[in-house]
């Protein structure tokens, strides 16, 4: 069993052999959204792979996890914080991926709502992309941030994503992130996935990137490393749920994007 309550705040550790969380009291343990291989075909590089190790059960989502005392603040402020659990392994020349969307629109604003996401354990790759505005079908920017244990990454607005589990460890991510968005997974899977597949290198411990060739025209990718704009007050060596209790103000920009044009711009500059 892994312990992740010092490094998430949050009373519950990992099964190693089942890849599920245990919660501790006062939180009840509880059942994850679970995605199958059947769901993650659309958005792979190739349609015909396998898992190996072989499964069905490709990674798990526990949304809306917190304390009890904590469910009024959390209701007030409109956000929730998740937790996903990607066990390691490939598909096919791919690394086990997170199947990937795009956030809905912000109602009256220009903005699609951000989100924030911490890594518990294990080693991540975050791809971003964003499409032209004016032509819908054409990119403008692709991004990889590589983050580890305690790290942060903040998706910003109008971005599509993906979480890449590059380690051979469980990769375990939490995320705060308004409770009025919703998800648009039609987006990615038209193009069989993003903009770049992330497959095993030449050597066990690195990754490759290829480029996916249902897009008419893919920009070089921009790689960075445990990017995190401060500005938002959420650091490496505090649990992000807990930032997020203490300060509530914090996660004001999962709601208010337009309040933070400039912070949340600077990111991928």
């Amino acid at each position: 069993m892994i312990d992740l309550q010092k490094v998430s705040g949050i009373p519950m550790e990992l099964d190693e052999e089942t890849y599920k969380l245990k919660f501790k009291p006062p939180i009840e343990n509880m059942v994850p959204s679970v995605r199958v291989f059947e769901e993650m075909q659309p958005v792979l590089m190739d349609k015909e792979a396998r898992p190996e190790p072989e499964r069905e059960e490709l990674y798990y989502m526990y949304r809306d996890v917190h304390l009890p005392e904590h469910e009024k603040l959390i209701r007030e402020n409109k956000v929730r914080y998740d937790i996903t659990v990607i066990p390691p392994g490939m598909i096919g020349k791919e690394f086990v991926k997170t199947v990937g969307h795009f956030h809905s629109r912000v109602p009256g604003e220009e903005y699609d709502y951000p989100e924030i996401y911490e890594v518990l354990h294990g080693q991540a790759l975050f791809l971003i992309q964003k499409m032209d505005q004016a032509d819908p079908n054409k990119l403008r920017t692709v991004m990889a941030i590589k983050a580890g244990k305690g790290e942060k990454v903040v998706y910003p607005p109008n971005y599509g994503h993906i979480i890449v589990n590059i380690g051979h460890e469980p990769l375990v991510t939490a995320n705060w992130v308004s409770s009025e968005y919703t998800a648009d997974y039609k987006s990615v899977a038209e193009k069989q996935g993003m903009a770049y597949y992330v497959v095993k290198g030449a050597s066990d411990r690195q990754f490759e990137i290829v480029p996916n060739k249902n897009y008419s025209e893919v920009p070089e990718m921009r790689f960075a490393k445990g990017h995190m704009n401060t500005s938002f007050g959420f650091m490496t060596d505090e649990p992000m749920y807990e930032t997020g209790i203490r300060h509530p103000g914090r996660l004001e920009f999962l709601n208010n994007p337009h309040k933070f044009a400039v912070e949340l711009s600077s990111i991928t500059s």
